[in-house]
């Protein structure tokens, strides 16, 4: 790589602009567009690269942990003290989202980066397969961390998708995997293979489970026995696990249990000192109990799942320190205990479903507890970077709210009136309102991460960039969200995070349609497709979390100025090919959506400032185009100076981000197109409308697209050797 004297000299006399000499050549982007000094973490000289663990629930709502409460429980509050302790000892993020508020796009947004303007699974299209190139297990692989994933998935293809398995988690960049692969899996906490019956691929099948490799760990575990190919391309290999092993026991200790195992190996192994990324997915507090996918042989069909007894005590001797293991009688039950105890706690609790329900939720708790106690008996505690979340908004499925409250399944009964699960927020699982999109989130870092709380606005988006920052590689480009690093770790500058999410309804039992929101500071614009004729929602959500008063009509000028973004941050799902060059994604018809996708793009309102044109140079080696907005420039070049300095950039190590402004006297439609070996990401206004790595625009690639009159910003971030870029046949740069 050239150092900075060599790579300065290469750009010759034309690269000086006038008045700024070499000792000044660092300029700082613009305020809107702040730089991030190179993060530390994963350099060592600033200590050990953290172990990373992502614990996501499903359908967990805000208020269902105590801490996040903070001393006012709702009217059946369940007790989760093993999470209060972690907020305790970490940061609480109170302003975080999920991506969308159902599992299958919330999830796809979170493993790949990409929120639902933008990512290949949208709406409830469960079991297609997401993008498999870059996700977290790719990103993390490449830093050279040891991939695991625990748990459920639903992502990869096949069931009721009914297409290729393109995207297994091994496929995927995992490198093992011990999971149940399809989305209606989920809806039973015990899983087992009774041949010929759960181990067809097709959805309305009793669940099973899995353990998996990718080719490559695969091969170099020693090809064991039992394992056949599976998939498309680079192909999984997979094996049902034994019965002995998982049948009749909870999934939710299960999966600690076998999560505890894995870093316990890892750690005994020859790879100690290896980095590991575990992804561990329970089907908690997900409802339960479907006749299609329970084990037959269990006794008690009563709907949602509990387990078949206490969990098992900590012991600080042991070398998994008690709790959870495999293998123990004391977490596996029988055909007939399994599903039929009731935490003593919880006994006395109104009906049926909130006993199974506070059970499980507790039952959650103690799993949690199990494994940060688990954590320090390894030793790794300090050094591990912990995430815990929920996939969206809480939900009410397989359960009965009581008399009075609606039928089984209603939902929003049950979440608002019964557990008051989504706190003080509107809405639950399947609404674009706060409800069904705040998710409870902790961090916890004792070596980095100070006890406190984080307000900063953001998604499950921003968890690839802060894993790939925390592994000492630079966030991609790629990624719709931002490091939190800084937020988190108190150091560098924090980039803020637009937060857009879409979802075509199909099950809130309001009839919202296709709903859109997006977040501009504390306001939040709501604008559901088939409710209120489809006017847009303004709220104020620092004075108003609850979404109950409608500014829209008070505000107009605020309402203007945010409307756009509802077109602005996305792309149509079918452009994905356009876009990504996308292999394989998930197109459903949804009524108001197709409207909106036909829509030119707005330009800026009237008041929001233009980006003046400018070009940032970055020197430097990178996996992929990164986030130059987070990196140091090594020079700023003058709008006037562009075109005699970009022959004169070196081929190799150098990378530019590049603005400009579009004024537009008419509508227009106008081709976007790169060609060249280089990495090429460019977004008009917040639309990802080129999404490619080096390679990919060998052969060229092009987006056209409808604008209106008026000004339109275009960002772009190029790695070289550069791609020619040009609109309409002009070049873009320069």
């Amino acid at each position: 790589m050239l150092n900075r004297r060599s790579f300065l000299r290469a750009l010759g006399a034309a690269a000086v602009a006038p008045g700024i000499a070499w000792g000044q050549e660092a300029g700082a982007p613009p305020a809107a567009l702040p730089p991030t000094p190179y993060n530390p973490f994963g350099n060592p000289a600033h200590g050990a690269r953290p172990n990373i663990i992502l614990v996501l629930c499903d359908d967990l709502g805000w208020g269902e942990v105590g801490a996040f409460r903070e001393g006012k429980p709702g009217p059946a509050a369940i007790p989760t003290p093993n999470l209060d302790r972690a907020c305790a000892e970490g940061a609480r993020l109170t302003d975080h989202a999920a991506c969308a508020p159902v599992c299958a796009p919330a999830r796809a947004s979170l493993m790949t980066g990409k929120n639902q303007g933008h990512c290949t699974v949208r709406d409830g299209s469960f079991d297609h397969a997401i993008d498999p190139r870059m996700t977290l297990a790719t990103v993390l692989g490449q830093a050279g961390y040891a991939t695991w994933h625990i748990g459920k998935w639903g992502l990869g293809g096949g069931y009721q998708a009914g297409t290729p398995h393109t995207a297994m988690p091994c496929q995927a960049g995992f490198d093992y995997a011990y999971f149940y692969p399809a989305h209606l899996h989920g809806h039973s906490y015990y899983h087992c293979l009774v041949p010929g019956v759960t181990d067809l691929d097709a959805a309305r099948t009793p669940s099973f489970l899995l353990e998996a490799y990718s080719p490559a760990a695969y091969a170099a575990a020693g090809a064991p026995d039992g394992f056949a190919r599976d998939g498309e391309g680079a192909g999984q290999w997979r094996r049902p696990v034994a019965n002995a092993e998982a049948r009749f026991v909870y999934d939710t200790d299960l999966f600690t249990a076998k999560a505890k195992a894995l870093i316990r190996a890892h750690r005994d192994g020859p790879q100690r000192e290896r980095p590991f990324f575990l992804s561990l997915c329970h089907t908690a507090i997900h409802g339960s109990g479907a006749k299609a996918v329970q084990d037959p042989a269990i006794r008690c069909a009563e709907p949602f799942h509990v387990p078949g007894g206490p969990y098992p005590a900590p012991d600080g001797e042991d070398h998994l320190g008690g709790g959870a293991r495999l293998g123990d009688p004391a977490i596996k039950a029988s055909a007939e205990t399994a599903n039929t105890w009731i935490d003593p706690r919880f006994r006395d609790r109104a009906n049926h479903s909130l006993r199974r329900y506070a059970t499980a939720l507790a039952r959650l708790d103690d799993a949690m507890g199990d494994l940060l106690h688990f954590l320090k008996v390894a030793g790794i505690d300090r050094d591990t970077l912990l995430v815990f979340t929920s996939d969206n908004g809480p939900s009410g499925e397989y359960l009965d709210p009581g008399p009075g409250l609606g039928a089984r399944g209603t939902g929003i009964d049950w979440v608002e009136r019964v557990v008051d699960a989504n706190g003080p927020f509107r809405g639950a699982k399947c609404w674009v309102y706060q409800g069904g999109l705040r998710v409870p989130t902790l961090v916890r870092w004792p070596a980095h991460v100070a006890p406190g709380v984080c307000d900063l606005p953001s998604d499950h988006a921003c968890w690839l960039p802060t894993f790939a920052e925390a592994a000492g590689l630079p966030a991609p480009a790629r990624a719709d969200g931002v490091s939190l690093l800084p937020a988190l770790t108190r150091y560098g500058r924090q980039l803020p995070c637009r937060l857009y999410a879409e979802f075509y309804d199909h099950g809130s039992g309001q009839g919202f349609g296709f709903g859109q929101t997006v977040r501009q500071g504390d306001w939040a614009l709501v604008r559901n497709a088939a409710k209120h004729g489809g006017k847009p929602e303004l709220y104020d959500l620092r004075a108003d979390p609850g979404q109950t008063r409608d500014l829209a009509a008070e505000r107009p000028e605020l309402l203007a100025s945010l409307l756009p973004l509802l077109r602005t941050c996305r792309i149509p799902t079918a452009r994905t090919r356009d876009a990504q060059g996308a292999e394989r994604w998930a197109q459903r018809d949804c009524p108001g959506r197709a409207a909106l996708d036909a829509e030119p793009l707005p330009p800026l309102p009237g008041g929001v400032p233009t980006p003046p044109t400018a070009l940032w140079l970055y020197q430097g080696s990178w996996p992929w185009v990164p986030d130059f907005r987070t990196l140091l420039p090594v020079h700023q070049v003058p709008a006037e100076r562009i075109a005699a300095i970009l022959p004169r950039l070196p081929r190799a190590g150098v990378g530019i981000l590049f603005h400009t402004t579009l004024d537009l006297p008419e509508d227009a439609t106008l081709t976007l197109r790169a060609e060249g070996p280089g990495g090429c990401h460019v977004w008009i206004h917040e639309a990802h409308v080129l999404d490619h790595e080096a390679g990919a625009c060998l052969t060229p690639r092009a987006y056209t697209l409808a604008l209106r009159k008026g000004r339109h910003p275009i960002r772009a971030a190029l790695t070289a050797p550069f791609v020619t870029l040009t609109l309409d046949g002009k070049p873009l740069i320069g």
